[in-house]
């Protein structure tokens, strides 16, 4: 009899440790995350496949642009637009998890708030089972600022009904869906499709563009890198202007915080004024100066208990 136990002990063992070892296997072959595809959540203007990395942590940023520089001589007078009236936008980030943060937001031009959600559907892997990185993005804004005037005269599109606002002409909305890939260390590139819906808009105008953010990050040193934005806008576009969006910027990343000094061709900061705003004619040379400066404050995961 015990001779037999010991025959059933020796047969169950060996049945049971290739099982175990096979779920060991499994869990070594995790692939490893692509990690600081950018150095934070927007690029210049446009967003990036990046989020506040850590469960409960914080972010903040301060995106100033100047008023424009032209080329004549107003431009030493006004000291290269910092004499001008400026636009301003203050961001607070929260981290619900590793992979999503919620935003909300306040831009001086149209005194807009918005609110937004920003989450993580891929991951880049280290072997490249995963080629990019996609991230969705979410954003809705109200203007708080007071209406124009108009006239008895002004009429609805159907030329009939008179026009009077309503609170929902205020809002404005955006989504986003961004792919991206980090090449090596030194050269990132993403691209995004971007829809803007305004409730309200000129007549004449779309109430959907549709814009094609193209943009990008070479690293020249440790902590320094040169970055680039241009936007196509496919529908929807300002009839006052047939440029697109372009900016270049310097970025100096530390770990948790990030600036950049910043050459664009627009003052507006959020996507539902920037894409369907006019561009600077900086085929003329008209451009404009701003900074980015933007805080990640990172909490300790919580111990298990």
């Amino acid at each position: 009899m015990n001779r037999y136990l010991r025959n059933c002990r020796v047969l169950l063992v060996a049945l049971l440790i290739p099982g175990t070892n096979e779920l060991i296997a499994q869990e070594q072959v995790e692939p490893e995350l692509v990690t600081n595809t950018f150095s934070w959540s927007q690029v210049i203007n446009a967003q990036t496949v990046e989020v506040v990395p850590r469960k409960r942590s914080f972010g903040f940023m301060i995106q100033h642009r100047f008023g424009a520089i032209t080329p004549d001589k107003q431009s030493y007078k006004q000291f290269l637009g910092l004499d001008l009236p400026a636009n301003i936008r203050f961001g607070f980030q929260y981290a619900v998890s590793d992979r999503m943060h919620f935003e909300i937001g306040r831009s001086k031009n149209g005194k807009m708030i918005d609110l937004a959600a920003k989450a993580r559907i891929l991951r880049q892997t280290v072997d490249n089972t995963m080629p990019v990185s996609v991230t969705g993005f979410f954003d809705a804004g109200v203007m708080s600022d007071d209406f124009p005037t108009v006239g008895a005269d002004n009429y609805f599109a159907d030329g009939t009904t008179p026009f009077v606002y309503v609170f929902k002409h205020r809002m404005s909305y955006n989504t986003q869906v961004i792919v991206a890939r980090r090449f090596n260390d030194v050269i990132s590139l993403q691209a995004a499709g971007v829809a803007v819906y305004r409730n309200l808009v000129p007549l004449g105008a779309s109430n959907l563009t549709i814009a094609i953010p193209i943009s990008g990050r070479i690293k020249v040193t440790t902590k320094g890198s040169i970055l680039f934005e241009y936007t196509p806008i496919v529908e929807g576009r300002s009839p006052n202007s047939q440029l697109n969006p372009a900016s270049i910027a310097y970025e100096l990343a530390t770990l948790g915080h990030v600036f950049q000094i910043i050459v664009g061709t627009s003052a507006e900061i959020m996507e539902q004024r920037l894409y369907t705003s006019s561009a600077l004619p900086y085929d003329k040379g008209h451009v404009l100066l701003g900074f980015n400066i933007a805080r990640t404050l990172l909490v300790k995961p919580k111990k298990p208990r």
